[in-house]
């Protein structure tokens, strides 16, 4: 009689169980605390600081009506063109003007005089007609924006680049 062969077992190699869900586990945790170091670097989710003092220069006339007092404090700041995103950014009676590009960094200043809702604008640091005449604008205000309306601008640049609605930075 012949003995029954047996045959040996095959060991199968483990699998680890647990690696994908570990993996997964310390990708989530490097999102939380990086999620949580620019939520505090950034103050993402804190109120927009809202104090604004307006500080009044010697050779310039200071406000003295309360309609020009509040009229400045609503447009003091720093404000995003909604059409090219322009950055202005206005304090007192003068403000600077930024397009960001990659190419070419050119900052645009000049003044600013709030008379009810007219602002007149007048470019000081280039040398084109923009510098020589006063643009004429009316404005509307509301809780995150300013929109410009043109009422006189012989600039046709700054025509195009005022005419538009700025949100609120």
């Amino acid at each position: 009689m012949c003995a029954k062969k047996r045959k040996p077992k095959t060991r199968r190699a483990k699998k680890p169980t647990g690696s994908l869900f570990s993996v997964l586990l310390a990708l989530v945790i490097i999102a939380i605390i990086a999620a949580a170091i620019a939520y505090y670097f950034y103050d993402v989710g804190k109120p927009a600081n809202n104090t604004q003092t307006i500080i009044p220069t010697t050779s310039k006339k200071t406000i003295s009506s309360p309609q020009k007092a509040s009229a400045k404090s609503v447009l003091e700041g720093t404000w995003v063109s909604t059409s090219d995103g322009r950055m202005l950014e206005i304090h007192g009676d003068s403000f600077s003007m930024e397009l960001p590009s990659v190419s070419e960094h050119k900052i645009t200043k000049g003044e600013i005089i709030i008379t009810g809702n007219t602002a007149t604008i007048l470019y000081t640091n280039t040398k084109d007609k923009c510098a020589e005449n006063p643009g004429t604008y009316t404005f509307a205000v509301s809780k995150t924006s300013i929109r410009f309306s043109v009422k006189h601008d012989n600039c046709p640049g700054r025509k195009q680049i005022f005419s538009t609605t700025w949100e609120k930075f």
